[in-house]
């Protein structure tokens, strides 16, 4: 799983976009974009379709689903089939969910994500991703709806610092404390491999809302929460929780 916070640039640097290029295979992936959740399509296609290719991918396919019945497409449902990666762009996580959300192509990406093909998205694109997702909502009354549920125990969110959504993250970990919430910077990515371990990349930071441990919580206060801004390099132990900076090595076996 590949989640950038917004800004991934994809017009210039492109080193997020990169590696995501390199995580589906290299010279040898193929790259399917999902653009449901963008209001610009076309500007997105030519965007993206440039910035894969141009970052090293082997072929990129571009779709824009715009109905839940369009999801059946077979030409879609074979690029899906043929792809290496799966990348997300931005716009609004609600329409994205609402348009592919329980539908077949979320079924056969499911299917194929268990097989290994890397999944990915950017800005609502990131969000998507979790079981409990953030479709809108200011600091105090975050609307929470659900996701696609790839990050069945994180709650994603992203252009945290950029738009000051540190406190709607940490209200929606109030409201499931026993997720973790994930808040990414633009231009930030974080990386989480199949035995839950999270590493940062990027100019920016993730932020770790961890509620577990919190007493007391109401709409006034509450004591116990845990927070870890982490920059790249470091990385973060799903499973045990904990955080670990570029001169530490996970001490746990790999499963």
């Amino acid at each position: 799983m590949f989640l950038v916070g917004g800004k991934d640039g994809r017009n210039e640097g492109r080193d997020l976009i990169a590696r995501f290029v390199r995580l589906s295979g290299g010279a040898s992936a193929r790259v399917l974009v999902i653009t449901s959740a963008s209001m610009k399509p076309e500007r997105h296609r030519k965007e993206y379709r440039e910035a894969f290719l141009e970052s090293g991918a082997r072929d990129v396919s571009i779709f824009h689903v715009e109905e839940p019945a369009a999801s059946n497409d077979p030409e879609l449902l074979g690029a899906l089939e043929r792809a290496d990666g799966v990348y997300f762009s931005g716009g609004s996580q609600r329409r994205l969910v609402g348009v592919l959300g329980g539908t077949r192509f979320d079924e056969r990406l499911r299917a194929r994500h268990r097989k290994g093909v890397v999944v990915g998205g950017t800005s609502a694109g990131a969000s998507a991703m979790s079981s409990v997702m953030i479709a809108e909502g200011d600091g105090k009354t975050p609307i929470l709806s659900t996701g696609f549920g790839f990050l069945k125990e994180i709650i994603v969110d992203q252009h945290l610092r950029q738009r000051e959504r540190l406190s709607r993250l940490i209200a929606a970990v109030l409201l499931h404390p026993a997720m973790l919430g994930f808040g990414l910077d633009e231009g930030t990515a974080v990386e989480i491999d199949s035995s839950g371990r999270a590493a940062v990349f990027g100019a920016g930071s993730l932020t770790i809302v961890d509620g577990s441990q919190v007493k007391g919580a109401s709409t006034t206060g509450f004591a116990g929460m845990r927070l870890h801004v982490l920059t790249e390099g470091w990385r973060y132990d799903l499973l045990d929780r904990e955080a670990k900076s570029p001169s530490k090595r996970f001490a746990r076996a790999a499963t």
